[in-house]
């Protein structure tokens, strides 16, 4: 039996997916395959070695450089990055656009971060707004959301949002709360806005392919303020509650949307907050050794549900 027949034969039986045959098939004949993600992940990871060099480079040679080459390098590199993106980019549309080139993308994150880094740097040496230096998140996390939808980038969008996020959350820190609360507090109402933002603009037709992106925020902020409100006031709040009718709807739409990524995150989330009331209850009236029997038992448990539902989001609806 020749390597095409037995790979036939495995994909038949259901060991190789039909992405795996191709791919297996295709190295087997020597046929050109992608190295779409793998150069992606390269160029990735040359953005942040520049930035990194970028700041470890100031850093060092501050008093060597000024104040004055230090500002006028990065805001010239700054201005080229998104220069080139204008001059290189697509017109603007409300459905999905694609990227002119693969480096494309990476440019346009290269100048938001360089862009950040010269504004940290002017506010750290000059502090030009005092007291309200926060001002500059809201600034770049504007700046951040018209670059993200007139270039229709998500890796841009992500940055917008958690400049968004870390403004909205020093806002309400000033406004007196304690620590856990102002936490709490600034989740969820950040995760709701997320939430109505990125429904509305999917609603009306907006980038909707951006929905993903606003969901991903939106549910890693409400998952941690209800968990940590789980910690703080037990079984009988309205933090247990709220986590149950999130966690419910989310299962629901993960499983209508075959999302297995949302999926996850409800019943990882979930484990946690009840892992934390099972050992706050186990704590004063059993051993230690019982908790290590629970966490066992339950992660196994876990494991093998994750697995197993794994398995039924890749099988063809």
């Amino acid at each position: 039996m020749g390597v095409l027949q037995l790979l036939r034969q495995m994909h038949a039986e259901g060991t190789l997916s039909s992405a795996q045959l191709d791919v297996l098939s295709a190295i087997h004949r020597k046929e050109r395959f992608s190295l779409h993600y793998e150069l992606r992940g390269l160029i990735y990871a040359g953005v942040l070695l520049v930035i990194l060099g970028a700041g470890l480079t100031i850093k060092t040679y501050l008093a060597e450089l000024g104040h004055i080459a230090i500002i006028t390098s990065l805001s010239l590199s700054t201005t080229a990055a998104l220069a080139y993106c204008f001059f290189r980019g697509e017109a603007y549309d409300r459905k999905e656009v694609p990227s002119p080139n693969i480096g494309f993308d990476y440019v346009l994150l290269l100048g938001c971060s360089l862009y950040s880094l010269d504004m940290a740097y002017i506010e750290t040496q000059f502090h030009l707004l005092g007291d309200t230096w926060d001002s500059y998140l809201l600034i770049s996390s504007v700046l951040f959301l018209y670059l993200a939808y007139r270039f229709d980038n998500r890796l841009v969008l992500s940055l917008a949002l958690g400049s968004l996020a870390a403004w909205f959350g020093f806002k309400l820190n000033w406004a007196g709360f304690s620590f856990w609360d102002y936490h709490r507090l600034y989740a969820i109402a950040f995760g709701l806005l997320s939430l109505s933002t990125g429904l509305f603009l999917w609603l009306i037709g907006i980038k909707r392919h951006f929905l993903d992106i606003y969901l991903n925020f939106a549910l890693h902020f409400l998952f941690i303020a209800l968990v940590s409100g789980v910690f703080a006031h037990g079984f009988l709040s309205p933090y247990f509650a709220g986590l149950i009718v999130l966690g419910s709807i989310v299962i629901y739409y993960a499983l209508q949307r075959r999302k297995f990524l949302y999926f996850l995150y409800a019943i990882l989330y979930g484990y946690i907050a009840v892992s934390y009331l099972v050992v706050d209850m186990l704590e004063p009236a059993y051993s230690i050794g019982w908790i290590f029997v629970y966490f066992i038992v339950s992660s196994l448990f876990m494991v093998s549900l994750v697995f197993k539902i794994s398995r039924r989001f890749k099988e063809t609806p």
